[in-house]
């Protein structure tokens, strides 16, 4: 097992977190409820900023030379998302719950909010930048192991979803962007795996217990930035699930000291720099039986001294081979590589790369790569291949990555610079009110934690239903209606579990309000339906939102019994069954009979008490 303090691990966290507004610079809905109307098709390019120099991880884009086509929603879209119109000032509830996470992570919070520009041309924003604001500073989290600084928590805007992906083109949805969130970077504090995961867990939780942040597969995302003693920051993008984020911290750390034995190996073998030019070798390869070659441009180039390092694994499941292919794809936008460190017989190409050794005169430490596709493209990934192979001396290069299900990553881009931050001129510095700021550091959200202790003890209820109704985001409604029910149990079994049963049932329960809830818990406290009846009444609500409950009831068939009605029921069902008496638990023969008539109109526990009753004066 690895000794990270010895190796020097250095792990630092961001998480985005959708919040539970509309949209951060317009009145637009926060998500979509229809079809795209329309597209707009659009081209970026990168600029300097301030101080005159060019992100390089907006060039990386301008290379890969695509398209982008974006789908616009009539209530999710408009004017602002189209950067067609200037944007509004910023969502006062957005910048209130910002605030909000800043003052419980003992940020110091700025007197006035700038609003930056960051510079982004991948598509993934019409305007070729994102809109964020600092709003808290030099925070911390206590954690099990030590204490993680809070670098900054910002206030941004979500990028456009993806929604189809070509090879000189991306198509995109308007209505996530401008979708406000929430941004907390920790300072690389973090000095193992495990610590990592914990981290994320704190702050998804402390964020959710503001109440006001959406919830769902997409809503919440952690980048990490990694390191370790003689390698570099490397930002790794997109983990989804907390199980994999101390899988993803391992198998970086174990990529980046392989690479790190990778470069020492090549400096001690006198390993020199690779020159750039690939070679056509067309009249080799383009007559081949293989798919791969046949009918394309093929180009190679020639390694000297690197047979086997292509072999070599980065981690248990991913190859400096891998690695390469990978770069190949993204910057050149070839399909990959093939190279004589693999077995040549699976791709049926063989004969062709003996004839390419004998035209190249490789000796038997020597490597080959070739690349087919179109030219421009071969040529890119022979120089994308060679420069990839010139930074193995240098060990680990800064670079942003991509999360992957398996615990490994993949290159996304360079690591972005300070170059692409510039100050937005459409938006004015926006003042913060002290007594604002005091107000909201009084009144504070309780954590989850504690909510979640708090109603185990205050309603004598178990801590994992506790638990239950909080995640589910109705800690609210439960206690209301605890107030009208006064069951805490039933109150709680009905907003989880017996909501989950109706989502697997496909009932629309997502279009219940709280208002629904309280109604129906009120109609139960006053008998006018028994508690048997509770999911079919849900049920009924969620599909005729606009009825009232006294229209549900009746639809239901739910009206209530009147004592003297089921009295004489029960009177009815003991005289018609007097051999029943007989048996040694009368009431378990009869209580069935009864139930049959009466279920969902009057309670369980009311009908076992009268046939009781019942029974006893038969008896005498």
């Amino acid at each position: 097992m690895l000794d990270y303090d010895k190796i020097g691990l250095k792990c630092g966290v961001e998480i985005h977190q959708q919040l539970d507004t509309k949209k951060l610079f317009c009145g637009c809905a926060s998500e979509s409820q229809e079809e795209p109307k329309a597209e707009i098709r659009r081209r970026l390019r990168a600029v300097a900023g301030e101080l005159g120099e060019v992100d390089v991880a907006a060039l990386h884009e301008v290379f890969r030379a695509k398209e982008f086509h974006y789908k616009i929603y009539t209530d999710a879209s408009c004017l602002v998302e189209m950067d067609c119109e200037p944007p509004h000032q910023m969502n006062r509830d957005a910048l209130e719950i910002g605030l909000t996470a800043a003052a419980m992570l003992n940020c110091e919070i700025p007197d006035e909010i700038h609003v930056m520009r960051k510079q982004v041309i991948d598509g993934s924003n019409t305007t070729g930048f994102q809109r964020t604001a600092i709003v808290g500073l030099k925070g911390f989290l206590l954690t099990q192991k030590s204490r993680v600084g809070i670098s900054n928590v910002s206030i941004e805007e979500e990028a456009c979803q993806i929604l189809a992906t070509e090879e000189k083109s991306v198509t995109y949805g308007l209505d996530r962007l401008s979708i406000p969130l929430v941004e907390i970077g920790t300072s690389p504090d973090i000095r193992h795996p495990e610590q990592a995961k914990e981290v994320c867990q704190a702050i998804g939780m402390l964020l959710r217990s503001t109440g006001k942040v959406r919830r769902g597969i997409g809503t919440i995302r952690q980048d990490i930035n990694i390191s370790v003693r003689g390698g570099a920051r490397i930002e790794i993008k997109g983990a989804q699930e907390l199980r994999l984020i101390p899988n993803l911290v391992e198998k970086e750390v174990e990529r980046q000291l392989s690479l790190i034995r990778i470069m020492n190996d090549l400096k001690e073998k006198g390993f020199n720099h690779v020159k750039h030019e690939g070679t056509n070798v067309t009249q080799i390869f383009g007559n081949s039986t293989s798919k791969i070659t046949s009918g394309k441009t093929t180009y190679a180039i020639k390694i000297p001294g690197l047979a086997g390092f292509l072999k070599r694994k980065l981690t248990p499941t991913r190859t400096m081979g891998n690695e390469l292919a990978n770069y190949a794809r993204v910057k050149a936008g070839v399909k990959g590589i093939i190279h004589t460190d693999e077995d040549l017989e699976k791709y049926q190409l063989s004969p062709e790369f003996q004839k390419l050794s004998d035209s190249m005169r490789t000796g038997p430490n020597d490597l080959l790569i070739i690349a087919a596709g179109d030219s421009d493209s071969c040529r890119r990934a022979m120089r994308t291949v060679a420069d990839r192979i010139n930074q193995l001396l240098s060990g680990v290069p800064e670079e942003t990555r991509k999360a992957l299900e398996n615990g490994d990553s993949e290159y996304m881009r360079p690591l972005p610079g300070s170059a692409r931050m510039y100050p937005e001129t459409d938006i004015p510095p926006i003042p913060l009110d002290p007594g604002k700021l005091r107000e909201i550091r009084k009144n504070l959200p309780e954590l989850i934690e504690e909510k979640i202790s708090r109603f185990s003890k205050q309603y004598r209820i178990q801590e994992e239903l506790a638990r239950q109704v909080i995640q589910s985001g109705m800690a609210d409604t439960f206690e209301k209606g605890v107030k009208i029910l006064i069951e805490p149990v039933l109150v709680a079994s009905t907003l989880t579990s017996t909501l989950t049963y109706l989502r697997r049932e496909s009932v629309p329960v997502e279009k219940l309000t709280e208002g629904h809830f309280l109604e129906i818990f009120r109609a139960l406290a006053h008998k006018k339906f028994s508690k048997e009846k509770l999911p079919e009444i849900l049920r009924l609500q969620a599909e005729n939102p606009a009825l009232g409950i006294e229209k549900i009831l009746e639809k239901a068939g739910a009206e209530a019994l009147q004592m003297d009605e089921l009295r004489h029921i029960v009177r009815d069902i003991v005289s018609n069954n007097q051999q029943a008496l007989s048996l040694a638990n009368p009431e378990k023969a009869l209580m069935g009979l009864v139930m049959e008539k009466v279920r969902g109109k009057i309670s369980g526990k009311l009908v076992a008490e009268v046939l009781k009753e019942e029974i006893d004066k038969s008896q005498k």
